[in-house]
């Protein structure tokens, strides 16, 4: 009897132990068993665009620089080494965090600069000046990469929008433009040829780019297909129209590599070699946020546009 319970012992110790080797695979950020995405709405900074729902990064092509909401660290790379600081750097001190072209990352990635050649050659520094600015898709705030489609400025903080025009269509360039862009794109100009305002929000309900935005706190509904999200948008009380503007309104400014859309000085220019994408060291000791779980990678590159040019 005694040696039919030290079987049994040893059996069951032997499955507690499988059970638990299985339950330390490899895991996927924002994938949890329940298709839920971590929710880092609280932590939403004053500079940035309405939040869509799952997102813990940010990136900002002028001065490749990635925003983590979960630490609240900008991550930067300095002599082929990552660095997460709470504030930016006094290189980038003339960076205009509240105006700045912003990408929305892919709510499935984790630790986006290990693939920084990615995001380095996709989003180039200034592309969205002959993408959307000179191509009269006025308003754009930033790109996100989850909704594949473009970010526009709320009516009420239109006046920090980029000045903006035709100049690539009248140059006739010759752009890859997604659906919603070219149908933005074409009904601003079809106003504009009968002289009809359009507001911001009208634009953003012609490109559908709203998928996602968390302007308020949001009631989540679980189905066994996806993840559907009922959001309360806040309404917006401004409803003053604009006349599109041509490039008449554009402001002389030089730029070059060393330089933001304004003109302003934002340091060197950052090249990274593929050896440096595994790069880590470096991490402040200031970092008060931590995420709660480690998550893979591998995966989160996918459902992206390959244009590099949006």
């Amino acid at each position: 009897m005694k040696k039919v319970i030290a079987k049994l012992t040893i059996a069951l110790t032997a499955l507690i132990m499988a059970l638990g080797f299985t339950s330390c695979g490899t895991s996927y950020y924002g994938a949890s068993g329940d298709g839920y995405y971590d929710n880092y709405y609280d932590y939403n900074p004053v500079w940035a665009p309405d939040y869509y729902y799952g997102t813990r990064y940010y990136y900002f092509p002028d001065i490749e620089t990635y925003y983590d909401l979960a630490t609240r660290n900008f991550v930067y790379l300095l002599n082929g080494q990552w660095l997460f600081v709470q504030t930016l750097p006094p290189v980038y001190s003339a960076f205009n965090l509240r105006n700045a072209f912003i990408v929305i990352v892919n709510r499935n990635v984790y630790n986006p600069w290990m693939h920084h050649h990615y995001y380095n050659s996709h989003y180039p520094r200034y592309y969205y000046i002959d993408y959307y600015d000179f191509s009269n898709i006025p308003y754009v705030r930033g790109y996100n990469e989850n909704g594949r489609r473009a970010v526009y400025w709320r009516e009420a903080e239109r006046s920090q929008a980029r000045e903006w025009g035709d100049r690539s269509i009248r140059e006739g360039r010759d752009f890859k433009y997604s659906t919603e862009d070219r149908r933005v794109q074409q009904e601003v100009t079809r106003r504009a040829t009968q002289r009809t305002s359009i507001s911001p929000e009208e634009l953003r309900q012609i490109g559908n780019a709203d998928d996602g935005r968390m302007t308020s706190r949001d009631t989540y509904q679980t189905t066994d297909r996806s993840r559907q999200i009922t959001t309360r948008h806040a309404t917006e009380t401004t409803t003053r129209q604009t006349t599109p503007a041509t490039d008449s309104r554009r402001t002389t400014s030089t730029r070059s590599a060393e330089t933001n859309y304004y003109g302003g000085s934002i340091g060197q220019p950052v090249r990274v070699e593929p050896q440096m994408r595994g790069s880590t060291s470096g991490r402040s000791s200031t970092t008060t946020r931590e995420s709660s779980t480690t998550r893979s990678s591998e995966s989160g590159t996918s459902g992206r546009t390959s244009t590099g040019r949006r």
